[in-house]
């Protein structure tokens, strides 16, 4: 008989943050690819990203989670969640984010950012649980300076949308084959969209790093939309080869510059910075932006 479990967290505030950032110039000159493969400008008809700044879209995320996680890879025991939302601790601190298809109103991937804790900052991220080496100063290990830190997680799309070919695929929730069809160039950037966003949101929120526990293959498709990501530490053994890498804000504030991808996510950059200020855990980083703003 399946576990009763709690249900998923509710989205709360937190206290005031106010952390000092790493100046840029410490950080190392980006090196930015002259060509970049990023999705087809197509790609906003078909797909749409909300960050979940209300329950009703934080619980699609953990619903995508559940079937990705639980169903789909076994990550996870599905008896754990019997409402078919998969979440853990850490989604206290964590802001969702739920890629929609369009055309049929229902959520297709998702991704969650994780925030440093501000009332115990030595809490660990995930990377850290995970890869317990990590290189010396890779980042701060206590202190607000971990405030500037946010890991990515929990990325994951369904399977549907992760399969490109429509000639052997049945279409789920009884899409038409030929629309079905058509979107395949846009489901192959589906992933790349998402990583784009979670690296707009991380420098609207002014962080120094973005941190990421990936496979290999997760690294070379961020790599050819521009990511330049450092490994901070050595191969580790969870859920296959993991490798735990960061990026710095520097790098992504320039990948973000390149025009063919600043052309890109200009179409839905006013909207996700919209949804982070209303969510409850952004509020207190948007305000310290506007301050040292007002500041000069």
């Amino acid at each position: 008989m399946p576990v009763a479990t709690p249900t998923p967290p509710v989205l709360r505030a937190i206290p005031p943050v106010r952390y000092r950032r790493m100046p840029s110039a410490l950080m190392p000159e980006p090196i930015i690819p002259e060509r970049v493969m990023l999705p087809q400008a197509g790609v906003h008809s078909v797909f749409e990203l909300r960050v979940a700044s209300d329950d009703a879209t934080a619980s699609d995320a953990y619903a995508v989670r559940w079937q990705v996680y639980c169903h789909e890879l076994g990550y996870e025991p599905a008896d754990r969640f019997p409402d078919g939302r998969e979440w853990d601790a850490a989604d206290a601190r964590s802001v969702q984010v739920v890629a929609y298809h369009r055309p049929s109103g229902r959520p297709a991937g998702c991704f969650r950012l994780l925030l440093a804790d501000p009332v115990e900052c030595t809490a660990p991220f995930h990377l850290e649980e995970v890869c317990t080496r990590l290189v010396s100063g890779a980042l701060p290990s206590e202190g607000e300076r971990r405030l500037g830190c946010a890991e990515i997680s929990r990325f994951c799309i369904l399977g549907a949308f992760r399969r490109f070919d429509a000639a052997t695929e049945a279409p789920p929730w009884g899409i038409d084959p030929g629309t079905w069809a058509a979107e395949a160039i846009h489901r192959r950037g589906l992933a790349g969209l998402m990583w784009l966003a979670a690296a707009r949101l991380a420098v609207s929120l002014r962080l120094d790093y973005l941190l990421a526990l990936m496979e290999p293959r997760l690294q070379l498709l961020s790599r050819t939309l521009g990511f330049s990501f450092e490994e901070i530490g050595q191969p580790v053994e969870f859920r296959g080869t993991r490798m735990p890498y960061r990026i710095d804000r520097r790098a992504m504030r320039a990948l973000l510059a390149v025009p063919s991808t600043a052309a890109l996510l200009a179409p839905m950059t006013a909207a996700l910075e919209d949804q982070a200020r209303r969510h409850p855990l952004l509020a207190t980083y948007f305000e310290a932006r506007s301050e040292m703003i007002c500041r000069g």
